[in-house]
Order: C-alpha cells, then sequence, then structure tokens
C-alpha cells in the first residue's frame, strides 16, 4: 500500500496546481467512481473517508479497470459538491484515491500476467 507521507506529498502537489475547485471535484468523484466499480465491497469507499483498505477486485474485472460513464460521475460529483468540501480537504482525498487507484491498478497488472 501507500503511505500517509506519500499522500501529503501527492496532496500539497495539488494544493500548487491551479486545478479550479469544480474541476477537483469532479476528479474526486471520478477516481470514487472508478475505485467502487473495481472493488468488491467498494460502495463502502466514502469520498471523504481514510481507511486503510484491503482490496478485493470484483469477479467482472478482468484484466482491465471498468471505466464510470459521465452520468455516474456526475452524480457523486454533485453529492460531493453539495456537501462543499474546503479544496485541501479536496486535494487530500484525491491524492489518496489516486494512491488507491494505481494500487488497483497494480493489481490489475499482476492479475492479468497470472492468467
Amino acid at each position: 500500500m501507500f503511505t500517509k507521507e506519500e499522500v501529503e506529498v501527492l496532496a500539497y502537489r495539488r494544493y500548487r496546481s491551479t486545478e479550479s475547485y469544480d474541476k477537483s471535484v469532479w476528479y474526486l468523484a471520478e477516481l470514487v467512481v472508478k475505485i467502487l466499480k473495481n472493488v468488491k465491497n467498494g460502495y463502502d469507499i466514502k469520498p471523504f473517508e481514510t481507511d486503510n483498505l484491503v482490496l478485493l477486485l470484483n469477479e467482472n474485472v478482468n484484466g482491465e479497470l471498468i471505466e464510470p460513464t459521465k452520468d455516474e460521475i456526475k452524480e457523486l460529483a454533485e453529492i460531493i459538491y453539495s456537501e462543499h468540501p474546503e479544496k485541501s480537504k479536496l486535494h487530500f482525498f484525491i491524492a489518496e484515491k489516486q494512491l488507491l487507484l494505481e494500487e488497483i491498478k497494480k493489481v490489475l497488472g499482476e492479475n492479468k500476467g497470472n492468467q
């Protein structure tokens, strides 16, 4: 997995970028929906939580990430936006979900090689 320091470094890089609040909300929603679609019990993963997760891929994940639709992302983005998280929290949760998604991709790559 990844460390808290890795999350903090990535969050700080995002903080230094000029990405708009709306783009940050959309990106967090996109990351979370991708995770939800690819991990068993993924719907237990909330956008604003920082659990140490044990990843189990869904049975229908076959070596490739299952990509969400724009409507799925939009639905979650609206929920996140309505909660008005401060931008620094968005950066932290985006960083965490980015690293988590990278871990999922690694597992997918390992599973693809073992098939």
